[in-house]
């Protein structure tokens, strides 16, 4: 991501990463948005989706009110999401930040693994930000995907464990850092006695689309309850200092 040959310019990286056959959502998104919203940001505002490839997340805030706005490395995001977007590359030293205090919510799932300088990346964010915003960023779990997940994509160059990404963003000047490990697996989200189940599906030598050469005969529930119960998550929120 830092560099103007970089393989996540190229549309075909959106072609790939996206295509229905590797990666099936269906209402993810949306689940996923209404528990962000209802658990951190509580209310609509005006939102930026850092990292908003095909904008699955634009859309999903869209549908409960947020005023949104993406941006991807990806120039490919002209055709997908028709307005609401800027190509910039965040992976890159003294970058200027077209959105000066513009945001009362940063969101970014799955991008800062692949920063090389998570440090510009963080700032980027806390720049975007208006006084007291929020943000909530995810990213893959090195302590859970260590063994080999973590490079199913092979963009992925920078790890995080729980400490280590909220250490980096207490270390930009965010206020109020929580972390949480986290399941994406909906029905989890109803109890926290349900994390048992991921917990033990976890510890079997099951196998595992894209992992693994398996194909679970279709059934795609089954493959991403085996999936996400090992490939862990961390989601981590913050607040931007409040002008004195």
């Amino acid at each position: 991501m830092a560099d103007d040959k970089s393989v996540l310019k190229d549309k075909k990286y959106l072609e790939v990463t996206y295509n229905s056959k590797r990666t099936y959502r269906g209402g993810y998104p949306d689940k996923l948005a209404k528990k962000l919203n209802d658990d951190f940001f509580k209310k609509p505002g005006k939102i930026l989706d850092l990292g908003c490839g095909n904008g699955d997340y634009l859309e999903a805030f869209s549908k409960i009110g947020y005023e949104v706005c993406g941006v991807d490395i990806s120039p490919d995001i002209h055709d997908r999401l028709g307005g609401k977007y800027k190509v910039f590359n965040i992976d890159i030293e003294n970058e200027d930040c077209p959105f000066e205090g513009e945001f009362d919510y940063v969101f970014s799932k799955s991008v800062i693994e692949h920063t090389r300088n998570p440090d510009v990346f963080l700032d980027f964010i806390n720049r975007s930000l208006k006084s007291g915003g929020m943000c909530v960023i995810m990213a893959p779990s090195w302590e859970h995907t260590y063994w080999g997940p973590f490079y199913i994509d092979h963009t992925h160059v920078t790890p995080f464990t729980l400490p280590s990404l909220m250490q980096a963003m207490e270390l930009t000047g965010f206020e109020n850092v929580k972390g949480e490990y986290f399941y994406q697996l909906p029905f989890v989200w109803r109890s926290k006695f349900l994390k048992i189940v991921p917990y033990i599906i976890s510890k079997l030598p099951v196998p595992y689309s894209p992992f693994y050469k398996v194909s679970w005969n279709g059934d795609r529930f089954l493959n991403k309850l085996v999936r996400f119960s090992k490939e862990v998550m961390l989601l981590s929120s913050a607040t931007k200092r409040k002008d004195d």
